[in-house]
């Protein structure tokens, strides 16, 4: 998570979205998704509560059929966006545009798009680690559900920008960033190096969410402030970093867990 949020610096300073930075994330996310699946299942504390479809792959002993079934479930989410997309998206403008223009204005369209269908599409996921956090001993596992999420939101989901502009536009060019776009790729950057840093020790405290839920909801009802708001989240890092610089230890338990479970899995 924290190597993909770096990158973006380097797509802020060029302005713009090429197919070379697409290969990049689609690097970070395969490398996250290959030492995930060497580590070895931890033999202490509750199982993984697992249900339906997720349960059903766990279950199936033959990795090829189990990637096979992975695949597959790929494919149909993939049609079942491209048939649904057209009408999704007409539905969220007109809903915006009959409920949500008094209030916000010009920008209900975009506010609705960028956050509504959102909220709708990862609705699942949400109640899930919603659920898990309620409790002692699952707690952790809603919030690595969350940062899993990030890490593919940050490579794999923004990697097919480029590649779907590269094969529409017959391979010209890159994708330019306007200032409205750029402000909204700063923002997401800062964010999530804020989220990072409140990592640094391996806790997280109601002080970094209460940091992350305000600045979001104020950058969410005032877009004219999402530059300085982008720029908070910066100096809050900055200050997160400080504040536990005796007690950084998530490098070096990457580092024993990449040696010990990922390189050296027995």
């Amino acid at each position: 998570m924290l190597g993909a949020s770096l990158y973006y610096v380097w797509v802020l300073i060029e302005e713009e979205l090429a197919i070379f930075d697409a290969i990049v994330w689609v690097g970070i996310f395969v490398a996250y998704m290959w030492m995930l699946a060497r580590l070895p299942r931890g033999k202490e504390g509750p199982e993984e509560p697992l249900l339906g479809p997720s349960l059903a792959i766990v279950e199936i002993k033959s990795t090829r059929k189990k990637t096979g079934a992975i695949i597959g479930l790929f494919l149909f989410a993939g049609l079942t966006f491209v048939l649904i997309t057209d009408s999704f998206v007409t539905s969220i403008q007109n809903l915006a545009q009959m409920f949500l223009v008094g209030l916000l204005g010009s920008g209900a369209v975009f506010f609705t798009i960028q956050w509504i269908a959102p909220v709708l599409s990862e609705f699942p996921e949400k109640v899930t680690a919603f659920n898990w956090a309620r409790q002692i001993t699952l707690a952790p596992l809603a919030l690595l559900n969350f940062i899993s999420s990030s890490v593919n939101e940050l490579t794999a989901l923004v990697a097919l920008i480029p590649v779907v502009y590269f094969v529409s536009s017959g391979g010209v060019g890159s994708i330019p960033l306007g200032q409205l776009q750029w402000v909204e790729i700063f923002l997401t950057m800062s964010q999530s190096l804020y989220a990072c840093a409140s990592l640094l020790d391996l806790k997280y405290d109601v002080e970094n969410a209460l940091v992350l839920l305000v600045l979001w909801v104020v950058s969410t009802a005032v877009i004219e402030a999402r530059l300085l708001v982008a720029v908070l989240f910066l100096v809050f890092a900055a200050y997160e970093t400080l504040r536990s610089r005796g007690q950084i230890v998530v490098f070096s338990a990457f580092r024993d867990t990449v040696r010990k479970g990922v390189l050296h899995r027995s």
